[in-house]
């Protein structure tokens, strides 16, 4: 018989181990910090995927560090047929995918549209009201990657991933190459990678105004799935 699949609050960093689990050496702790319980206040966020053995519409749990509901993430507007093509083979880099992040009563905070891309991609973050935030750009495609942050067209920070393949963390840094804040892909088990399930830490330095909180948000989801686009996990997964 298979083993039963833990609660997702369970994989949550709470001791020293679970936190070495989650981040390697990074520091995950919030000590001296007001969390306010919301997904703009919280300093850490956990963006856990859903287990499922074949993806076809990508879907999140939102957690905060001690493993409280904070939101969601749902995949909106695919077609049937859409949903067929990803069924039958992996061809979402040739598909727009749009993603609604959702707070704790599931209203609408963020849309993250990925249009179909070829090597490169990009993602527009829009606010509830489809009022425009900026764009997440990917710079790069030979070498580690790199994306530009975007409001109005100006940078206004980076994204810098730490290695050339599977990459565990990426570094978001401001206009003045301070660091801002980190996103952090913790080792896959056996267990979800055959399901094709990742988790992410969101750990943010310091409260962040908009037009930069929303697109720092906006990167937890779309480094996985609309720029990454992880849609299965290799044996350099399962290596620390």
């Amino acid at each position: 018989m298979p083993p039963v699949a833990e609660p997702i609050h369970s994989r949550i960093p709470r001791t020293p181990s679970k936190r070495k689990a989650m981040a390697t050496s990074e520091q995950l702790t919030s000590a001296g910090r007001r969390c306010g319980g919301t997904l703009y206040t919280e300093p850490v966020l956990v963006i856990d995927q859903k287990p499922k053995l074949i993806e076809m519409s990508t879907e999140y749990a939102v957690l905060g560090e001690n493993g409280q509901r904070l939101g969601s993430v749902v995949e909106v507007g695919q077609s049937r047929l859409k949903k067929a093509a990803r069924f039958f083979g992996d061809f979402s880099n040739f598909f727009t995918h749009r993603l609604e992040m959702r707070d704790a009563l599931d209203n609408p905070a963020l849309t993250v549209t990925r249009p179909r891309k070829v090597f490169k991609s990009k993602v527009i973050v829009d606010g509830p009201a489809g009022q425009p935030i900026g764009r997440i750009v990917q710079e790069n495609w030979m070498g580690k990657k790199r994306f530009a942050l975007l409001a109005d067209d100006t940078r206004i920070g980076t994204i810098h991933a730490d290695r050339l393949f599977q990459p565990r963390k990426f570094t978001i840094v401001d206009h003045a190459d301070a660091e801002i804040a980190r996103i952090i892909r913790t080792t896959a088990s056996l267990q979800r990678a055959i399901v094709s399930a990742e988790t992410y830490a969101l750990v943010i330095d310091k409260p962040l105004r908009e037009p930069m909180a929303g697109l720092v948000l906006a990167s937890a989801v779309a480094i996985n799935t609309a720029i990454m686009q992880v849609k299965s996990t290799t044996v350099l997964d399962l290596i620390p």
